[in-house]
């Protein structure tokens, strides 16, 4: 995998990490939400899952760290003109908004049966 996919990906899962956080976020602001720990089976509080997204959000970090060193390794890599698109990873997008619109369609339906 080149440099520029893998710095992709790590971006893509900081944004997914993000997005996962505001919904949790949400969810704990409902006072009958709750989550256990799936080793002991205890109650988590709120702030034993932030300290966790935090370190998750860390190693994020680190990884693309260790990948563009520091940001010395990919000056340039993406504004530069010449840069040619990944034409499959174009068309996964394409077909994963597609996909999305669709699914977003059909709960509307079903939304509007009920």
């Amino acid at each position: 995998m080149s440099t520029a996919k893998e710095i992709n990906n790590k971006l893509d899962e900081m944004l997914l990490h993000r997005e996962t956080l505001i919904e949790l976020r949400k969810d704990f602001d409902n006072p009958e939400f709750g989550l256990e720990d799936a080793e002991t089976g205890e109650k988590v509080t709120k702030e034993i899952v932030l300290n966790k997204a935090q370190s998750i959000k860390d190693k994020i970090i680190e990884d693309l760290n260790k990948l563009t060193r520091n940001g010395q390794n990919c000056r340039d890599m993406f504004t530069n003109d010449y840069y040619v698109n990944d034409v499959m990873q174009d068309r996964e997008i394409a077909a994963q908004e597609r996909a999305n619109k669709l699914f977003a369609n059909l709960d509307a339906q079903v939304a509007e049966e009920n």
